[in-house]
């Protein structure tokens, strides 16, 4: 028998332990993310898998003056609903319901917003309404939010 063939066993044995450890360690591929973790991740940018109401109001802050288009420091009706009527002008006919459904949620949005009813909001009404929904969904009150709060509140809807 040649040397080669009585080493092979040998060699065999050495590398499938081998084989299977890096298999084993293999980076697994991410799981995928759902809608509340891709909400959070964009609440939490320094990745603590929570956010705190000051987070919050630092997005709604931000959010408020991308809306606020001429920079009057007020959101009216038609700022508030522009990008979500752009996206329905654009949307696909297999997209069109589900844009307008939306589009529905924003003009209710709005109407909740606007506590005095003058078709502007403040950015003081608008981080008024960050706080109240902070405050609903962090039902065990312990002044962080987490994706799963998130999906809780969104099946109590």
């Amino acid at each position: 028998m040649s040397p080669v063939f009585r080493t092979l066993p040998l060699i065999i044995a050495v590398l499938v332990p081998i084989s299977a450890y890096a298999q084993s360690n293999a980076a697994q591929p991410a799981p995928r993310r759902d809608w509340a973790d891709r909400y959070l991740a964009r609440l939490d940018p320094d990745r603590k898998g929570f956010v705190t109401l000051q987070d919050a109001e630092r997005f709604a802050s931000a959010q408020f003056d991308r809306l606020d288009r001429n920079r009057d420091g007020v959101v009216d009706h038609d700022e508030f609903v522009a990008s979500t009527k752009r996206s329905l002008d654009r949307a696909s006919e297999t997209r069109k319901a589900q844009v307008q459904r939306s589009l529905d949620r924003r003009e209710t949005l709005f109407k909740t917003l606007d506590q005095h009813g003058d078709g502007k909001l403040t950015k003081d009404e608008y981080l008024a309404g960050t706080r109240q929904h902070f405050t609903e969904i962090d039902v065990k009150k312990s002044g962080m939010v987490t994706a799963d709060d998130l999906r809780q509140a969104h099946r109590g809807l």
